[in-house]
């Protein structure tokens, strides 16, 4: 089975902030984590991307963000958050 990419989105309704995640392939097969995070209606934010080893470290490091994510008091917007070990 080929690993699909994957995509989490968090949000902070009492800070009116929003964070999301993005595991995939680059053109050349490498796996990439890009994550994206700024202020609900404002246009501005920031992202940050970052090689991994392979799918598989990727999806460790999607489970980190969103274990800091919900101990921050963000709330997970994925529609299927809830299907996933967090």
């Amino acid at each position: 089975m080929t690993p699909s990419a994957t995509q989490r989105s968090w949000i902070n309704p009492e800070k009116a902030l929003y964070y999301q995640v993005f595991l995939g392939q680059d053109l050349f097969g490498d796996w990439t984590l890009i994550k994206v995070w700024g202020g609900i209606g404002l246009n501005r934010g920031r992202m940050h991307s970052t090689g991994v080893a392979s799918y598989e470290a990727g999806v460790e490091l999607v489970g980190e963000i969103a274990w800091r994510r919900a101990q921050r008091g963000y709330a997970s917007v994925s529609p299927d958050a809830n299907d996933r070990a967090q």
